[in-house]
């Protein structure tokens, strides 16, 4: 989960401007600092000046948590301190499976505070799949898409355009992104083989994604134990590290 939270941190620090409209109706014009020393340091997700010069605080969430009101109302203060004279509007973005059932509202004593809550399974992907902004179409993924495999053309045109090295580092953006659509993260797969764009299993992805660490070793196992290929034939064969392969095997014989 660390992983998928710093990936979608990452997108959105590049303020792609088709989502922060989505979510504000306004254009976001500059990053701010999204760090909070105290004794306890805070570190918000995202925090940008809008085009109207209210301050835009946004919180990415994967899982409910019925702290979320009090942890909202706590950013909302070191803000209102740092930014006394502008308005703060503040946005909890769940982005997890299921639905969120988390409180937006605060009443206690002689305080009642609120802020929005959103399920991005609700946003209509259509404006972030005709954005310019490569960070605006992987977001996209997480929104509600009619036509995936539509989806997965376009941004695999986009995606064919660049350099090798920068379309690699989408491509992992992407697959991270869909930690929590498993099904699409299937499809997506296939839909990139048969595009001529079969993706290449990093050692680190294997690592950090368990999806690809169950998938591979039963194909490893499956190459193995059916056709006797040797771990060098196999890794060519699967595009993982030839490592790994041997890792897999030799774990396997021990049982």
């Amino acid at each position: 989960m660390a992983e998928f939270d710093k990936t979608l941190r990452d997108l959105i620090q590049n303020i792609p401007q088709k989502f922060v409209s989505i979510l504000t109706g306004k254009k976001g014009i500059k990053i701010l600092d999204n760090t909070f020393p105290s004794t306890k340091e805070r570190v918000a997700d995202l925090v940008l000046e809008l085009e109207d010069g209210s301050i835009f605080h946004l919180e990415l969430q994967t899982q409910n948590d019925k702290n979320m009101p009090f942890r909202m109302l706590e950013y909302y203060l070191l803000l209102k301190q740092r930014y006394p004279n502008k308005p703060i509007k503040q946005m909890v973005l769940y982005v997890g499976d299921g639905k969120p059932n988390m409180k937006d509202t605060l009443e206690i004593d002689n305080l009642k505070f609120t802020y929005q809550l959103k399920d991005i399974k609700k946003i209509e992907c259509k404006e972030l799949l005709e954005s310019s902004s490569l960070e605006d179409k992987i977001l996209a993924v997480l929104c509600k898409v009619d036509d995936f495999e539509r989806y997965i053309y376009l941004l695999s045109e986009e995606l064919a355009k660049l350099p090798e090295k920068r379309r690699n580092d989408y491509i992992a953006k992407l697959l991270i992104t869909l930690n929590y659509r498993h099904k699409l993260k299937e499809k997506l797969i296939l839909i990139m083989e048969e595009k001529g764009m079969p993706l290449t299993i990093t050692e680190e992805m294997i690592r950090n994604d368990p999806f690809f660490k169950k998938a591979k070793k039963e194909d490893i196992l499956n190459l193995y134990k059916e056709l006797n290929l040797e771990p060098e034939k196999i890794a060519k064969i699967l595009k993982v590290p030839v490592d790994f392969v041997e890792k897999v095997i030799r774990e396997k014989e021990k049982t």
